[in-house]
């Protein structure tokens, strides 16, 4: 009975594991990480909504649903599907991108590429 509990358990840990995908994480919305010869790529998981305003506050403000992409760049530059152009840096504490009238931080977090995907440690100069 003890041998059939412990290859139960041990299927059933396995079976979960192999499930869980790692995620970057900002503000509770989930990116999954692409690196190419350009740099990195962060796409969310899910739709995000994000309040913009384009004309001041109140009634100019508008909402734009949708997945977001945000691109960094070999040369520290930041591009997201909403925000625009930008920088993104990286400190002990993290990365993010800052943009014109917003920012988007993964804190306690690190930028990864597998040995197939590395091109050499991307970003390094993109210091916060």
């Amino acid at each position: 009975m003890k041998t059939y509990s412990t290859l139960l358990f041990l299927l059933l840990f396995l079976t979960l594991n192999a499930n869980m995908a790692f995620s970057y994480v900002s503000g509770g919305h989930e990116y999954d990480l692409i690196c190419n010869a350009n740099g990195h790529a962060l796409s969310s998981k899910y739709p995000i909504t994000r309040t913009v305003n384009t004309e001041g506050y109140g009634a100019a403000t508008r909402y734009i649903s949708g997945f977001e992409k945000l691109y960094l760049g070999r040369s520290c530059d930041a591009l997201h599907s909403v925000f625009g152009e930008g920088e993104w840096c990286w400190a002990n504490g993290g990365f993010g991108a800052t943009f014109v009238d917003s920012g988007i931080w993964f804190a306690r977090q690190e930028l990864f590429c597998t040995k197939e995907d590395d091109l050499g440690i991307l970003g390094i100069e993109c210091r916060c």
